[in-house]
């Protein structure tokens, strides 16, 4: 059967975390759109050659440091990395080529894509990370973009800079949810974790709320394992459980990437950017705790009251925070039922796949009109009056 949008992404090369939202996004697009989906996993040519004496348990991880060590070794020769996905051979032409990458690095798996652009008449891609800093650094790997017609940015601040690097036009596209899975309702679970922070954190209100854990009956849910080099197993499982966490939470932490100092803190040098966190954290109808980030597109997708509710990252008393929103359930409430009903209206990873149709000038199928008429129909339900 022909389809008309071939999706492709490395995600599946990598598994690390933060690459579910590339899997998420893919998923979607295939689910509201006539379209094929291209995720290859890691080339494991080592296994293929020396599988006779390579640990059979841990070939893949054998691969990957011998990848890290190749990339290396040609990054200190001024050479882009190598591809490591799988070859992939295509056997149809498309109207869309729609690529999704996590950094610049990931555009050197186009290569393993055979006739990739050919095959299809539009290409479009999305890259979740660029930082202006590094751009310079990347600007090889940014090259590789000339082959698009237009490129969506998580980065604004990068938007206009980019232009000096690459022919293609550019434009910012924010992150999104699987609101469906990720909304709490229409029957909310009992918020049982008091406060949740995933990932990167801020060092002060962390220390005072494992104090907090442990002087309280209060329930302190926090990463304890290094979350960089993180491994997923199954993409689907790994997002269904972190919608069912915060779904469960009170209270959320969001610090904007640029107020937290962290290993990317050199790279990021106080750039504002709209991080996928406050997405996720709204769309559970948690309470998210943090700093907004001074940026104009918060003020455009998160333009509602106690959206974020501001803690210092430096000198808060978070636990006073804490107890004076426990002691006003109404805003509490309205606080919840709010983020997680702007997020069904408006943060569906469906309305940014929309926007990238609109901008390319395609018309949306019937798919993505049913997924949007469900994200209405559960907003609908959560507004509606209560029954006297």
């Amino acid at each position: 059967m022909k389809r008309r949008i071939l999706v492709a992404s490395d995600f599946n090369a990598k598994d690390r975390a933060h690459f579910a939202l590339s899997y998420e996004f893919c998923r979607i697009i295939t689910e509201c759109d006539d379209a094929d989906l291209v995720a290859p996993g890691i080339d494991n040519y080592l296994a293929r050659y020396l599988g006779g004496i390579l640990p059979p348990h841990d070939s893949q991880n054998v691969q990957r440091d011998f990848n890290r060590l190749v990339n290396g070794v040609r990054k200190g020769f001024g050479l882009k990395n190598a591809p490591t996905i799988g070859p992939v051979v295509l056997d149809q032409n498309y109207d869309v080529f729609f690529f999704v990458g996590w950094s610049p690095q990931s555009f050197v798996e186009l290569s393993r894509i055979r006739n990739w652009r050919g095959r299809c008449k539009i290409a479009v891609a999305y890259l979740f990370e660029l930082w202006s800093s590094t751009l310079e650094q990347d600007r090889h790997y940014l090259k590789l973009l000339d082959q698009f017609d237009h490129v969506f940015l998580l980065h604004s601040a990068s938007v206009p800079r980019l232009s000096s690097y690459t022919a293609a036009s550019c434009s910012f596209l924010a992150t999104g949810v699987d609101c469906l899975v990720a909304t709490p309702y229409p029957s909310p679970p009992e918020r049982v974790i008091d406060v949740y922070s995933m990932g990167s954190r801020a060092a002060g209100p962390h220390q005072q709320l494992v104090a907090l854990a442990e002087r309280r009956k209060f329930f302190y849910l926090y990463d304890s394992l290094s979350s960089s080099d993180s491994q997923v197993k199954d993409w689907r499982e790994h997002r269904l459980l972190l919608a069912n966490i915060i779904k469960r939470t009170r209270y959320f932490m969001g610090f904007s990437p640029a107020a937290v100092m962290g290993e990317k803190s050199h790279k990021i040098v106080g750039e504002q950017v709209l991080p996928s966190r406050l997405f996720e954290g709204a769309a559970g109808g948690a309470i998210i705790l943090g700093t907004a980030p001074q940026c104009a597109e918060y003020l455009t997708y998160f333009d509602w009251p106690d959206a974020v509710i501001e803690v210092s990252p430096q000198s808060s008393d978070i636990a006073a925070v804490i107890d004076e929103l426990d002691a006003q359930p109404e805003r509490t409430e309205r606080v919840r039922r709010t983020n997680a009903v702007r997020c069904l209206l408006r943060h569906d990873w469906v309305y940014r796949w929309e926007h990238i149709l609109s901008t390319i000038g395609m018309k949306p199928l019937a798919q993505l009109q049913d997924r949007k008429s469900r994200l209405s129909e559960v907003a609908a339900a959560v507004m509606a009056p209560s029954p006297a």
